[in-house]
Formats: C-alpha cells, structure tokens, sequence
C-alpha cells in the first residue's frame, strides 16, 4: 500500500505532466494552410512594364502587363484607373493595382493608362482606353492570353470608361488610331461607381463649360447612350451614400438595360461610398472634397469582391452567355 505522500507525488508528477504537454496542444490548434484550389491557376508571374499602345504616345498612352508564367490561352483582365479624369495611375497603389490578386485565378491582367483632360480633351480618354484593347488583341500571340476572351474592370472614373467600353461594343464608336483592323469590342465589364449619364451632372470636366455644346458633349460622354440588347454583360456596384457620383448614376444605367433586355446585374451597397475615397464629400463652399459623411468603403460589404470575381470567372473561365444570377 502506498503511502499519503507517495500518492501526492504522482498525483503532483501526473498533473505537471499534463500541464507541459498543454504547450504543442495549443501550437497545433493555431496552425493552418491554404485551402484548395486557391491558389492554383498560377505559380509565377511576370510583370512587363510601360509597353506603348500607340506608336510614339507619351506615358500616359502605356499600358502594363501580368502574365502567369506557366500557362497559355488565359482570358485577359483589363484594369482602368480612376482619378476623376484627371489624377491616377496604371500602377495603383504602389506597384499593385486593385485586384492584383485575381491574377491566381486563371487570368493574365492589364493595366492602363490613358490621357488625363489637362493634356487632352475629352474623348481622347476613351479612345485611348480603346486603342489599348485593340493594342491587347493584335500582341495577344505575343503573349499568349485569349484575345476573345477579354473582361474590363474600372472604378469611378475607371467605371465610367469601362462602361463605355461596354455599351459601345459592336458600334466602332471611338475607334481611331492604329490596329483598327481589330475591335475594341470586350467580353464583359465591370463598372464600379462610375457615372454613366453627364446630362444629369451639369457642369462635368468631361463635358466642359460651353453651353452651346454641353448637352451633346454629355450624351457623347455617356455610357447609357450607347446601350444596345446584345452588349456585353455588366455587372454595376455603386454605394447609397456616394458623395461623388450619385447612387442615382447606377440605378439610371440599370433601368435603362432592364428596358432593353441586356444582360447586367447590379449590387447595392447601402451606406457604401466612393470607394476608396469613401469619406469623403464635396464642400460647396471650398470647392474642395473636405467633409465627410461619404459613407463606408465598397469592399468594407462582404459580397462585392466574390460577386466580381463570380461574375469573371462565369463569363471570362466558365463561357456563359446567359445572364448572370450571382
């Protein structure tokens, strides 16, 4: 029979024991690895900067390339900047523009730059968002992407000339310049908070100040002049508390296809603001964009940045032509 303190010791051995096993218990429980299959459509990338779209165009007429090495005949991406028409960057935020990471989804990306208004009056803006998707389709041997299988993604600014890429798809509206042997035609584009009617924003930088000529200058402009039953889908994310664009913008573009009976599909964001300028608003008084209440970022809502790439991946990867349920 075992003594008192033989039992206190083992019961003491016994619970020391279990407290230093507590340790790899814990390490294993707060480890984790990525789940399948992402990321697999790619492994490296290589990255080809500053590439000219128009012969002898300045850097605003340049264009940057993604291209995973390790695979031929993915559909192409194509990035169009914001910046109010007059700011903004093919490059983004660093050297990583928005949605960089799509390139592990099976897709070669691009990303443009185009003539802002202070060198170049509008359309130059569209004509060069066109030139380079011209441009994209005759290099697509070069590179190796699916020339027919091209997705446009723009924000504000961005938004409104991915629009018009969109609705003016099988007109040749814009087209000027070089390549023209190809079209600009896209497979489907995404319009992020953009605008899409001028003639309710009286007074635009794009359409400019001459009233004789304002409202043709607006209509020209604008993507909902332009839309047609068999243009390419679109999908429209746009906020309820933009201070920039008006909510009112999308909901107009909307209307207008529902009408026609094209294909598109349209995310509310309710508080959602100019992303990612989201806070801020026009003062009237200063002219300047210092007050707030421009509500919370786009991709602050869960479901915008899986409906974009859903809505890639079901016209781009998968080849839908139906419409898209989300």
């Amino acid at each position: 029979m075992r003594s008192p303190n033989t039992l206190s010791f083992l019961s003491a051995a016994v619970g020391f024991l279990s407290l230093v096993s507590i340790p790899s218990v814990i390490s294993a429980q707060n480890r984790s690895q990525t789940a399948q299959p992402y990321p697999t459509a790619a492994k490296s990338v290589a990255w080809i900067t500053n590439v000219p779209y128009v012969a002898g165009g300045g850097l605003e007429q340049q264009l940057d390339l993604y291209m995973p090495t390790d695979q031929k005949g993915e559909p192409l991406v194509v990035y169009v900047h914001g910046g109010g028409w007059e700011h903004g960057d093919k490059a983004g935020d660093s050297i990583n523009p928005n949605n960089l990471q799509w390139l592990w989804q099976g897709y070669a990306m691009a990303s443009i730059n185009y003539r802002l208004l202070q060198d170049a009056a509008w359309p130059a803006q569209i004509e060069d968002c066109k030139a380079a998707i011209r441009w994209l389709k005759a290099h697509a041997p070069d590179y190796g992407y699916d020339p027919n299988r091209i997705g446009v993604v723009g924000e504000s600014a961005g938004g409104h000339l991915a629009g018009l890429l969109g609705t003016t798809s099988g007109l040749h509206k814009f087209d000027v310049g070089e390549n023209l042997n190809y079209t600009s035609d896209v497979t489907c584009a995404v319009d992020l908070f953009g605008v899409t009617d001028f003639t309710r924003l009286p007074g635009s930088k794009v359409t400019g100040s001459d009233p004789n000529n304002e409202i043709q200058r607006a209509r020209d402009a604008s993507p909902i002049t332009y839309i047609h039953k068999d243009q390419p889908p679109m999908l429209i994310v746009h906020g309820t508390d933009d201070k920039l664009v008006p909510y009112e913008q999308a909901v107009i573009l909307a209307d207008a296809l529902d009408k026609l009976g094209a294909r598109y599909h349209f995310h509310t964001v309710i508080g959602g603001g100019h992303n990612p300028y989201f806070g801020l608003g026009l003062n009237p008084k200063t002219n300047a964009f210092d007050v707030g209440g421009g509500g919370i970022g786009l991709f602050e809502d869960p479901a915008v940045e899986p409906l974009i790439i859903a809505f890639l991946r079901y016209y781009l990867l998968e080849g839908h032509t139906d419409g898209f349920r989300g």
